[in-house]
Formats: structure tokens, sequence, C-alpha cells
């Protein structure tokens, strides 16, 4: 999809600022690629495709149906095929190379972008706060009947992130120990 694509459509334009921006990141970090990155990743990509595993099958039949035909004397690898054979045993160890970088570069992008939407809901818990705070604030001064609920009170106080990441941490240990 390109911003060219979303001018026509209804989508709000924070929402199409957003999707535009995360294009544009993806964008960037498919240039920031080098050449020999971008070739494994198309080869990784086509390998986990139908018409990897069709030409496949129709490369090691013909190969088969070659070799059978021509007979014994004539074949340029007779069955039990040791020349097809180690041409696939080079092409797989190929092949899980390609496919392990791909995912490797996958895996980096998948945890920048954890790491965002982890930024981002930190952002939005400590907007949510101060606008529970500021509320609350506005609602003793108005005078408005409140009755003093512990949990919004809890949910306006900051957040302690780290506090709660070792609390998750220390369940993962316990839940971990116990299976």
């Amino acid at each position: 999809m390109t911003a060219r694509d979303l001018q026509g459509t209804s989508t709000p334009s924070q929402a199409r600022n957003n999707i535009e921006a995360i294009l544009r990141l993806e964008k960037e970090d498919e240039g920031e690629l080098a050449l020999h990155h971008r070739i494994f990743h198309t080869v990784g990509w086509f390998f986990g495709t139908a018409y990897f595993v069709s030409a496949q099958c129709l490369a090691v039949s013909a190969w088969v149906a070659l070799n059978i035909m021509h007979g014994s004397h004539q074949a340029v690898d007779p069955y039990p095929f040791p020349l097809l054979a180690m041409f696939l045993s080079l092409e797989a160890v190929l092949l899980t190379s390609c496919v392990l970088i791909r995912q490797n570069a996958i895996d980096r992008t998948s945890a920048r972008r954890d790491h965002l939407e982890l930024q981002i809901n930190l952002l939005a818990e400590q907007e949510a706060t101060r606008s529970l705070d500021a509320l609350q604030r506005i609602a003793d001064h108005l005078n408005v009947p409140n009755v003093k609920d512990t949990h919004v009170e809890e949910l306006a106080q900051d957040t302690a992130v780290d506090e709660i990441a070792r609390d998750l941490k220390a369940r993962e240990r316990n839940e971990s120990k116990a299976d």
C-alpha cells in the first residue's frame, strides 16, 4: 500500500499519517540492508512458497526420469542417484542458511517493533495517568460529589514500570520452577 493508495480512502488523516510513517520506516529498513542480505531475503522468501516445492518436485522427477530412460550405461547419475543426493544435500544446507539469515533479520525488526510498541504503551499509560489525576483535581476543585475509590486513586498514581517488570520476571521464574 502506498501513500497514493491511502489518499483515495476515507482513512482519518492521523491514521493515514501513521500508516505512511510505518511504510516509510519499513522502506528505510529495506534500504539499509546490504545487497547480499536482500538477495538472501528474496531467496528465503521464495523457498517458502508452493512454487519452489513444485519446481523442486519437477526438477527431481526430471532428473530421475532422464537417468532411468538412458539406461544404466549412459546415465549421468545412475540409480541410486548419488549426484542428485549430493546436490539436494548441498541445496538443503544453503536453503537453511538463507532461511536463517532471513529469520534473523525478521527477528531484529520484530524486536525493534516490540521496543517501539513498549515505548508507545508507556507514553499512553503516562498520559492516561495524568488525565485521571487532572480529572480528579478538577472534580475536587469544582466540589463535585465524588466517592473516593481506591482503585481510581491507584490508577491515577505513576506506574513503576521497573517494579512491574521485576514482579513479572519473578512470577515467570516461579512458574518455570513449578513446571
